[in-house]
């Protein structure tokens, strides 16, 4: 087993995740790509092993409901719910209701890129990735959706008819959400940021003063902006997250506990362990011993 959350590509996601798609969707590399949650979701062995993409991926349920691990954080999308995934975070579905209805999109930066969406949008769309909509546009949203995928199953695909529907699904979206595009503040930038390099980094860097010099903000400010914004302070969110790393690593059973707190750079085993058991309730020995009693 790889010692570390795997980063699957666009294909390798359909080929796992999608396995009724047929050869041709299998193999598509469209920056752009739209499927029904019914029609491909089935027989997939729930919960599945936490994994990065090397795509972004938003999902809009209908009907039923989702479970699905972002980060530090589970979300159940239930009907007229939306989760936006960026590339790279740690995810994976925890649950899936028979009944689950609804869309889903792959999509890759570049189309972001070429969206015209100003900067407090495109800073709103990957700082809010849980999004409710109202009866209202979530009818409306599923009528566009509908003539995307109509557009993308044409026989002659026109990539500017593609992007424009999405341009509008995503404004639509951005701008049904409580939390307007306005009130993204400087301390939510910084936040978020602050949380992109810890994903990336915390493996290796584990003192706050490491991101502070990195984000060239002195600590007491990114304690004060992190804090702010998500109620936790900056070495919550570094524990936080290289304990949920750690949680991939000890399901390789021939990895020793020490080993895994040495990779992940903390200072002794028993150190690690009361981290752990302080964010999950339990030794990771325990945690170990009940994935295995579950045949993870």
């Amino acid at each position: 087993m790889s010692h570390s959350v795997k980063l699957i590509t666009n294909y390798e996601y359909k080929r796992q995740f999608l396995p009724e798609v047929t050869e041709q969707v299998l193999h598509n590399q469209s920056n752009l790509q739209l499927y029904r949650i019914e029609d491909y979701l089935k027989d997939i062995v729930i919960p599945v092993p936490p994994y990065r993409t090397s795509f972004n991926f938003l999902i809009l349920v209908t009907g039923g409901s989702i479970r699905q691990q972002l980060g530090t954080e589970e979300h159940t999308i239930n009907a007229s719910q939306i989760l936006n995934i960026k590339q790279g975070s740690i995810t994976r579905t925890m649950e899936l209701s028979e009944d689950i209805r609804g869309f889903y999109v792959i999509y890759e930066n570049d189309i972001i890129s070429d969206i015209a969406l100003n900067k407090t949008e495109l800073n709103f769309f990957f700082t809010a990735p849980f999004i409710n909509l109202s009866e209202k546009v979530l009818q409306w949203v599923c009528s566009v959706f509908k003539l995307l995928e109509e557009e993308m199953h044409g026989i002659q695909v026109l990539q500017e008819i593609c992007i424009s529907l999405f341009t509008s699904i995503l404004l639509k979206i951005i701008h049904q959400s409580p939390y307007q595009p306005h009130a993204i503040t400087r301390s939510l930038e910084i936040s978020y940021l602050f949380r992109e390099h810890v994903q990336n980094d915390h493996a290796i860097h584990t003192d706050v003063s490491f991101y502070a010099r990195k984000m060239a903000l002195s600590e007491t400010y990114l304690n004060k902006c992190v804090k702010e914004t998500t109620g936790k302070p900056p070495k919550q969110w570094i524990n936080e997250i290289s304990i949920l790393h750690s949680q991939i690593l000890l399901q390789d059973i021939t990895m020793e506990i020490a080993e895994i707190a040495y990779q992940l750079n903390y200072q002794s085993a028993s150190y690690f362990s009361r981290v752990f058991k302080k964010i999950k309730g339990c030794t990771p020995s325990v945690f170990r011993a009940q994935l295995m009693d579950n045949g993870l």
